[in-house]
């Protein structure tokens, strides 16, 4: 299975795995709360340098709610449920480079569907890489979709530049539907996005 790079895994997800090795007083996990300039140290380290500095500035925040456990469960069908009991101990995960690896083999695996990690303890040091395939896998069981929608540029007076653009989906992974044969390059997914407006962009595109 080839993979990209993958990025907006989510500042939650981020924050609880790595609480624990922050020296500054660990967030509340249990009740809403707002990341921002006044304590900026709890996302230290775990975003990136740039958007951290504007944290600090003041010009982002973040606010930050826990998870409702029973309405994550039920966004999700009884299958999907299913299949992510059934890979319990299935795979685990390369650790220089946080890649998962079919525990069967030690390799690549084959078809992943449901979440590979059942179970995460927080604990656990490999505890955000399980966090961060988790949330990979958990929007792929519809295998694709598509959308139109508007990029928005704003700074501190206001919207900059607009740009309309579309982006269609399809992937091999995660499917509930189950694995496609025709896959001979093992791709993870692939994508076509393309600029729509305005005039100096439009017909821009990337695959």
């Amino acid at each position: 299975m080839k993979t990209a790079p993958r990025l907006g895994v989510g500042l939650l997800a981020a924050l609880l795995a790595g609480a624990s090795r922050l020296a500054w007083p660990a967030p509340p996990t249990d009740q809403p709360w707002t990341l921002e300039a006044g304590n900026w140290q709890d996302g230290k380290d775990l975003l990136p340098e740039p958007v951290l500095k504007h944290l600090q500035k003041g010009d982002y925040w973040f606010k930050v709610v826990p998870v409702d456990a029973k309405k994550f469960h039920d966004n999700y069908a009884k299958k999907f449920w299913d299949l992510t009991a059934a890979n319990e101990g299935k795979y685990e995960l390369d650790e220089a480079t946080c890649g998962l690896k079919d525990k069967a083999t030690g390799k690549n695996p084959e078809f992943v569907v449901g979440l590979p990690f059942p179970k995460v303890d927080p604990n656990d040091p490999q505890a955000g890489c399980k966090i961060a395939w988790n949330f990979t896998f958990a929007g792929s069981g519809a295998g694709g979709g598509g959308a139109t929608f508007t990029l928005n540029g704003v700074d501190s007076s206001g919207e900059f530049r607009r740009i309309k653009a579309f982006v269609h989906t399809m992937g091999y992974q995660g499917r509930l539907d189950g694995k496609l044969k025709d896959n001979p390059e093992k791709l993870e997914g692939q994508g076509v996005t393309a600029a729509l407006e305005p005039q100096d962009v439009e017909g821009f595109s990337a695959l």
